[in-house]
C-alpha cells in the first residue's frame, strides 16, 4: 500500500488531541445531518463537545488518532463490551466500533485502514473475537470502506413510516 510521505503513526489521544477530534466530528455530524434530518439534531454545540472528553477518559474504550504532516487527521472510538447471557441469548464479548472519522481531505490514503488495524490488533489482545459497528445506509462511502474491511451485515434494522400511502385509485391501477 501506498501511504503519504510524512505520515506519523496511530497512537492513544492525547487531551491535546480534544479540539480537534471535535472538529472531526463535527464533519461527520453534517454528514448525518444532512442525510437524516429526522435523526440528527442540527446543533453541535456544548453536550457534543462533553462527550468527547467522555470518550477521552472511559477506561473500556480505545480512542486513537492518526496523523498527516504532525496534524491529527482522523481518530476511532471503539467500546469493549461483554454481554451476560439471557434466557435467549448467550454471553459475548466484542470490540464495538463507535465511531470513526477521517478528515474529508484526508481520506483515500490509508488512515481509516491504519486506524481499523490498530483497534483490530487492541482486540484480539483482549481477547475479543469479533468486531461490531452501525452504519447508517445511506452513507455509501462508509458502507464500501466497511465492506474493504472485511465487515458483513449480520442484523438489518429497517423502518417504516406509521402513515402508510394512500391506495392507489383502481382507474389509475388499471392505467399502469
Amino acid at each position: 500500500m501506498l501511504w503519504k510521505k510524512n505520515r506519523d503513526a496511530v497512537r492513544p489521544a492525547k487531551k491535546k488531541d480534544l479540539e480537534r477530534i471535535g472538529e472531526l466530528r463535527r464533519q461527520a455530524h453534517e454528514l448525518h445531518q444532512t442525510g437524516r434530518p429526522d435523526v440528527f439534531q442540527k446543533p453541535f454545540g456544548d453536550a457534543m463537545d462533553a462527550q468527547t472528553r467522555q470518550m477521552f477518559y472511559d477506561k473500556n474504550a480505545l480512542l486513537l488518532v492518526t496523523e498527516a504532516d504532525g496534524t491529527v487527521c482522523g481518530f476511532v472510538y471503539a467500546t469493549f463490551v461483554t454481554e451476560p447471557a439471557t434466557p435467549v441469548w448467550d454471553s459475548r464479548s466484542y470490540c464495538k466500533v463507535e465511531e470513526i472519522v477521517v478528515d474529508k481531505s484526508c481520506r483515500g490514503q490509508g488512515h481509516g485502514t491504519e486506524l481499523m488495524q490498530k483497534v483490530r490488533a487492541e482486540a484480539l489482545a483482549r481477547g475479543c473475537p469479533k468486531l461490531e459497528l452501525n452504519v447508517w445506509a445511506f452513507n455509501a462511502g462508509a458502507c464500501a470502506f466497511w465492506t474493504k474491511q472485511g465487515f458483513v451485515p449480520y442484523l438489518y434494522c429497517m423502518e417504516s413510516k406509521t402513515e402508510l400511502p394512500a391506495p392507489m385509485p383502481a382507474e389509475e391501477m388499471q392505467e399502469n
